[in-house]
């Protein structure tokens, strides 16, 4: 799937494997955000910051997202929601929603 392009190539096929379980489910999966460039992650983390966002930003160069390791995906409910994320942390990865950032799912490394 094109949408996921800006990720690693190795985090590609379990992006588009966890969509591909999603769509079957009939859970209209939509992708809000694969890579950032700092600047828009600079954006994204001074919208947070000033209480624009309810979602969490991380500062620039510090967000997975930055790195193409980290995509955000949303479905039609909240239970489709956690039920995406304990597969993906089933298999290895990280979800956000264990730390109020519901629609994020990446790689689990972290940047220091």
């Amino acid at each position: 799937m094109s949408a996921f392009n800006g990720l690693v190539p190795w985090l590609r096929p379990h992006a588009n494997a966890l969509y591909r379980l999603a769509e079957s489910y009939g859970d209209n999966p939509r992708v809000n955000s694969v890579f950032r460039s700092i600047r828009e992650q600079r954006n994204l983390y001074e919208k947070y910051l000033r209480g624009e966002s309810s979602l969490p930003a991380a500062p620039p160069g510090r967000s997975l997202h930055n790195f193409g390791q980290a995509f955000d995906l949303t479905v039609s409910t909240p239970e489709a929601q956690e039920w995406l994320g304990r597969v993906w942390e089933s298999w290895g990865g990280r979800w956000g929603g264990r730390f109020n950032d519901v629609p994020h799912f990446d790689t689990g490394a972290k940047i220091l």
